[in-house]
């Protein structure tokens, strides 16, 4: 195990991978019950696909990047460690999605939600709720849709991460609500997101790309209302 730290800590990703194969082996010398040396191996590994993605573009690295997070799923729930649980189902399903996999991304959020309700980590409860609303607005189940990404930003709202994913939930439920010419509903929602670039920007110290996309909004916004000329 000290050699495949001492790999990790060099930050080559490939010497971190040579040692996978002997994943079994690694695990067989942490005692039971699991423990967070457990976790820790694991994510280790993860982490070592995840900069072979960044440094190559590969996509070889999705099917064991797959299995290490189903059983680091498994394991954090046998640690109630239930909210990274939650965290690391949302990200599994991010990963079957872009794979093209869309029922197991959507079976994947509807459990992480459960343990999101269950426990009270608002965090995780938005991050389902946004994907699950993407999913079904794509495919035709607006209303439904938009039923979750008003719950996904309700519960931004009550977030206990800074990262409270605000921002991307608004761009998903504007974008969702002008399919319907909600101009009502539209309008507030439209000012927080601007209101939000600029808070964002200002953390950042650089205007966030959302910025552009908060101009269009309210181009949109205008339009809509029938003052296209306010757009200009």
């Amino acid at each position: 195990m000290e050699i495949v730290r001492a790999a990790d800590a060099t930050d080559d990703w490939r010497e971190v991978l040579k040692w996978q194969g002997r994943l079994e082996e690694l695990m067989a010398f942490i005692p039971e019950p699991p423990s967070d040396v457990s976790e820790q191996v694991l994510a280790l590994f993860l982490e070592a696909h995840r900069k072979g993605v960044a440094s190559t573009g590969s996509t070889e690295h999705a099917l064991p990047m797959v299995a290490l997070q189903t059983r680091r799923v498994a394991l954090l729930g046998k640690m109630e460690r239930f909210r990274d649980q939650g965290e690391e189902m949302c990200s599994l399903a991010d990963r079957l999605f872009t794979a093209g996999k869309r029922q197991e991304s959507v079976w994947w959020l509807e459990r992480a939600r459960k343990v999101a309700e269950a426990h009270g980590f608002f965090s995780v409860e938005c991050r389902a709720c946004l994907g699950l609303g993407d999913e079904s607005v794509e495919d035709g189940r607006h209303e439904q849709g938009v039923d979750l990404l008003r719950n996904a930003l309700a519960a931004s709202s009550l977030s206990e991460d800074e990262d409270t994913w605000e921002l991307p939930v608004l761009r998903s439920l504007i974008n969702a609500l002008f399919q319907t010419d909600a101009i009502e509903e539209l309008e507030p929602l439209v000012l927080r997101h601007r209101e939000a670039v600029k808070e964002e920007s200002a953390r950042e110290g650089s205007l966030e790309p959302d910025g552009i996309e908060s101009f269009i909004f309210s181009a949109r916004l205008h339009e809509a209302r029938g003052r296209p000329q306010e757009a200009q």
